[in-house]
């Protein structure tokens, strides 16, 4: 990957971790938070949920404001927003203020998951593009590990209140950096090309892609959701069951993402979107069979989840730019919607599974997983650019993206 990539990647990678520590630092202060203001455990773990609520209720406005305002607006407004919302999280004088800040906060955080993919799609050439999603995607995966111990940390020298500091005075730190690198307008940008958000879903390609990948996420989140709960009531384990799952499952996604680039060169970014689909569903089948068929040691579990993250990063970066190829005045409602589609399949997954998690057996999340997941492969087999690749070459089709 070439210098100049690195430097818009890198900035960019910044942003959408930030983003993420205002979830994942903040976890391991739950508890003392309850105790230190005197509020209930629902209300508690409410802070959790409205930031999800603020974060998948902001996707479609970033979305609208990045063809208007331009990249750097919006990463100036929305990591400004963030520090200032963490402030806010650290001075509030009861739990009501804070589940206010908490939304304003995932609300911010949601410029970080609209502005980075489209200017790196935007930026970069296809195989680059695959490679500088696939970086970020590295240097995310260690943040859902890392963040909840260096959270625990810090507990250790400061209270609740702290952790917000840190993540206002992280957040304030990195905004230079950021805003520097984001371009001022969408690299390529006509706004002569109509970007709405139906014509955006008329274009088969994107609709397709786009879903499909926000299934097989889904799958993931219904996991990572799940698995606290599984670890306990299925194996009879702790929280270090859980922090096995998750250290297992990121040291495979950033080996498996450090070739996914390589991968879809090789055999083009259909091929390796394919190729990670087909070996979800065999992985989730398998899962499946063998929770019907006997008690499954903790131990493929591990296995499984590595496989199914290592699955994830071969796809996941060639799935976000092949479905942000469009005009650059269509990249943000686009990686709006799939970001958004993102969560939403992630909620049904999780409720849809949450009854079934008392019981003994894995078999009700491998069944949730294995239909997402089916769902998802179905969706790019056959690949939906792939039959009408001979358009793209005809007169006058050049811009004409909703087509596909």
């Amino acid at each position: 990957m070439s210098r100049p990539a690195l430097r818009t990647i890198l900035p960019l990678s910044l942003i959408t971790c930030t983003s993420m520590l205002s979830m994942d630092l903040y976890l391991p202060a739950v508890p003392s938070l309850q105790a230190a203001i005197g509020t209930s455990v629902t209300l508690a773990q409410a802070t959790i949920a409205v930031f999800l609520a603020g974060l998948a209720a902001s996707q479609l406005l970033w979305g609208e404001a990045l063809t208007r305002l331009g990249p750097r607006r919006c990463v100036m407004l929305g990591v400004g927003g963030l520090a200032a919302a963490s402030a806010g999280c650290a001075l509030a004088p009861d739990i009501g203020w804070l589940l206010v800040m908490r939304f304003v906060q995932g609300a911010a955080a949601g410029a970080a998951t609209v502005v980075a993919p489209s200017v790196v799609r935007a930026t970069l050439d296809d195989i680059d593009a695959v490679r500088g999603l696939a970086a970020i995607s590295m240097i995310e995966s260690i943040i859902p590990a890392a963040g909840p111990v260096l959270g625990a940390a810090l507990l250790l020298v400061t209270d609740w209140r702290g952790t917000f500091w840190v993540l206002a005075a992280v957040t304030f730190a990195v905004m230079p950096f950021v805003v520097r690198v984001a371009p001022r307008e969408m690299p390529g940008l006509d706004r002569t090309v109509k970007s709405g958000y139906a014509l955006i879903l008329s274009n088969r390609k994107f609709v397709r892609v786009a879903l499909s990948h926000a299934l097989c996420f889904g799958a993931l989140l219904t996991f990572v959701a799940s698995a606290p709960q599984m670890a306990v009531n299925a194996f009879g384990l702790g929280n270090a069951a859980f922090a096995t799952l998750q250290v297992c499952s990121v040291a495979t996604f950033m080996v498996m993402a450090s070739q996914s680039g390589r991968i879809a060169k090789a055999l083009g970014p259909a091929g390796a979107i394919r190729l990670g689909a087909a070996l979800h569903v065999a992985l989730c089948a398998a899962l499946l069979a063998g929770s019907l068929l006997m008690r499954l040691p903790f131990a493929v579990v591990v296995l499984f989840w590595c496989g199914f993250c290592g699955a994830l990063a071969v796809r996941g970066p060639a799935a976000f730019s092949e479905a942000l190829a469009l005009p650059p005045s269509q990249m943000g409602r686009a990686s709006a919607m799939m970001m958004l589609a993102i969560l939403l399949a992630g909620a049904f997954g999780t409720q849809a599974v949450a009854p079934f998690l008392a019981g003994p057996s894995t078999a009700p999340l491998a069944f949730a997983m294995l239909v997402l997941c089916g769902a998802s492969a179905w969706l790019v087999s056959p690949y939906p650019g792939q039959r009408l690749r001979h358009r793209e070459n005809a007169p006058g089709s050049a811009h004409d993206h909703s087509a596909d």
